[in-house]
């Protein structure tokens, strides 16, 4: 499929499920406001007990508590927000099935503790993929800075010169294999997603086959939606460019998977509500 007609698929989907597609965004806005003011109060209440350092780069630089107070910040925040995120993603493969997604609402919140913990497992495992794979790109990227920026030009040798632009070049193929690997993982979630009983390593591994010699395509697809984001500043777009994004690429993705796209969650759901009698 191209893209003109993938975007057509998704007007389709939009237009018969307007009403979900809101709200599930509006939902997912919800969540992340939500986050936004929990962070905001801890500012406030931090600042008013004289331990503002805590929300400055000079206080994480310089103190061990301050570090350690935001990783269990992020512990709280990204499971959280993973499973919201996760649940969505669901909801919005039913609506491109052009199905409610009831019956998945239903399912999760019979099974929230199963779910919540998969879903933060695997969430866990594709994310610290992607940051192993950024670390050869931050490494040179550092290198980079300390030649250029760190070392005055008076003190820069021919060597120092030598490695800055070595560092340089390193950083440029580094920062395309990151992307490249990031774009092969791209299928991992949704097949979880199609399964949640699924190995999450079997996903990945499925997913970097599947896209080999798609990442052209796949950042074209991408870019085709590059004109919406200057409206996305008037905020109230969103309730329809989102869904409008979402649908579309799972209709993308989707058209990459080919036989591969099996939803195991209907009869996952059909099972549990014959047994739960």
């Amino acid at each position: 499929m191209t893209n003109k007609e993938i975007k057509l698929s998704a007007r389709k989907n939009i237009s018969q499920n307007m009403g979900n597609c809101v709200s599930l965004t509006a939902f997912l806005f919800a969540v992340f406001v939500f986050l936004g003011l929990c962070e905001l109060a801890l500012f406030m209440l931090f600042k008013r007990i004289g331990w503002e350092y805590f929300f400055s780069w000079q206080g994480i630089k310089d103190h061990v508590s301050v570090r350690l107070f935001w990783f269990l910040d992020l512990i709280v925040i990204i499971p959280f927000a993973s499973f919201e995120m996760w649940t969505v993603r669901r909801f919005f493969v039913d609506i491109a099935r052009a199905d409610s997604y009831v019956g998945s609402r239903q399912y999760i919140n019979s099974h929230s503790y199963v779910y919540y913990s998969h879903t933060m497992f695997s969430s866990i495992i594709i994310n610290s993929l992607k940051l192993f794979s950024a670390v050869p790109f931050a490494i040179s990227t550092y290198s980079v800075y300390y030649w250029g920026w760190v070392c005055k030009l008076s003190e820069l040798t021919s060597a120092g010169l030598l490695c800055f632009m070595f560092s340089l070049g390193l950083s440029v193929v580094f920062f395309g294999l990151m992307v490249h690997y990031w774009i092969s993982l791209a299928l991992a979630p949704y097949i979880m997603t199609l399964n949640p009983r699924t190995n999450i390593f079997d996903a990945c591994d499925l997913s970097v086959r599947l896209m080999d010699g798609q990442h052209g395509r796949y950042i074209s697809f991408l870019l085709s939606f590059v004109m919406y984001i200057p409206a996305l500043l008037l905020v109230y777009p969103v309730f329809i460019i989102y869904p409008y994004f979402r649908l579309s690429y799972i209709v993308f993705l989707q058209d990459i998977m080919g036989s591969y796209w099996q939803d195991k969650m209907p009869s996952m759901i059909k099972r549990w509500r014959k047994y739960s009698k």
